[in-house]
């Protein structure tokens, strides 16, 4: 394989893995889709059509996870279910009000409002709630990174 397009490859996997840190940015799709293309370049001898559904599987599970960490963390830090909404609408609209810090902040502002709001908890309680979005979304984001980095080094396994 052509050294420029390995190399290319790599710098575009690196950022990929930065993108990762920050659940806005698709980090591990971009991952996935350079997998895709150095498979279709190469001629699929060593990205393998199987290795490209076992990455997509693993590019899907990683949303999953990321998605169910925020709803735990919320959950495991006494979260009704309106303020796992209201984190989840909090996050959303932070991300256009601030992209950067409005996914982290906004699912707490968000769930803490709500629970004020709908469930009538006391400010320490409703506190309380919002960190274990931060919690989650902490998980989430470690977990994300783990699973790209993950992913990457099994790619460079088999093309070096």
């Amino acid at each position: 394989m052509n050294t420029v397009i390995q190399i290319v490859t790599v710098i575009i996997l690196i950022i990929g893995v930065l993108m990762s840190l920050f659940p806005v940015l698709p980090g591990i799709p971009i991952i996935f889709a350079v997998f895709l293309v150095y498979g279709l370049i190469e001629g699929f001898h060593h990205i393998t059509p199987l290795f490209l559904a076992v990455m997509f599987m693993v590019t899907v599970l990683s949303y999953v996870i990321d998605n169910v960490a925020g709803w735990w963390g919320a959950k495991k830090f006494g979260a009704s279910r309106v303020g796992v909404y209201g984190a989840i609408l909090g996050g959303t609209l932070g991300v256009f009000i601030n992209p950067v810090l409005g996914i982290i902040i906004g699912p707490f502002i968000g769930a803490v409002v709500a629970e004020l709001i709908f469930s009538r908890r006391a400010l320490q309680d409703a506190l309380k709630v919002g960190i274990g979005t931060l919690v989650g979304f902490a998980g989430g984001s470690i977990v994300r990174s783990i699973v790209a980095l993950f992913m990457v080094i099994v790619f460079l396994n088999r093309i070096f």
